[in-house]
């Protein structure tokens, strides 16, 4: 955090939204929070052009991309153990998205069960972007703090919905406050929200039923 603005006012109500503002041509970010403060951020320089490589481009050109772009979508999906193999391998878009359950265990040799299955969860969602130019997660479905899609939803003592292990992690970095309004939280019990883990549930069903069908 470079700089703290507190006790700011709107000139428009006087509730507090948070939000974020990214400066147009440096890497800054401006957070704004319920209670009342601003924070200017300075953001890895590097790391931001990298990203926005990889986001800036049409999800079609998905099988255009080179093995650093898979690099890229691997540790931004939170798969960076599998970057070594990748690159041994040398897999680019188009032989990421030709990976399969077999080859990710006979070809690629990864013995963990568990990380394999990750893999082809994120290479499914990419998939049905991909063929669905139009398809976007509703924004209700993403964890606040990750950005992605929930698969254990929590309700937090804010109010709000997280991913079960995003918040655990948040808490146990000792921030007690709340990741959406930068309020104390108070009280850290959690509870499962399974109306919205089924509501997500049914809507993604929904969509691999619908591209199944086009």
């Amino acid at each position: 955090i470079l700089y703290v603005l507190s006790q700011h006012t709107s000139c428009f109500c006087s509730r507090y939204v948070t939000t974020c503002a990214l400066a147009p041509n440096l890497p800054l970010l401006a957070s704004g929070s319920m209670d009342k403060t601003v924070n200017i951020w300075q953001l890895n320089h590097s790391t931001c052009l990298k990203e926005h490589r990889v986001e800036s481009r049409s999800e079609s050109q998905i099988e255009d991309w080179s093995e650093d772009e898979v690099t890229i979508w691997l540790s931004a999906e939170g798969l960076a153990d599998l970057i070594h193999i990748f690159k041994v391998n040398n897999i680019d878009g188009k032989e990421l998205l030709n990976l399969t359950k077999d080859s990710l265990a006979n070809d690629l040799k990864i013995e963990s069960l568990g990380l394999r299955n990750r893999f082809l969860r994120k290479i499914e969602e990419l998939k049905i972007r991909l063929e669905s130019p139009s398809f976007s997660i509703p924004d209700e479905f993403l964890c606040p703090i990750t950005r992605e899609r929930m698969r254990d939803p929590v309700i937090a003592s804010d109010g709000y919905s997280y991913e079960r292990m995003a918040i655990e992690n948040w808490i146990s970095k000792k921030k007690r406050s709340s990741p959406m309004t930068n309020l104390p939280l108070q009280s850290l019990m959690l509870t499962p929200n399974r109306t919205l883990k089924m509501a997500i549930n049914r809507w993604f069903e929904t969509q691999e039923k619908c591209n199944k069908t086009m």
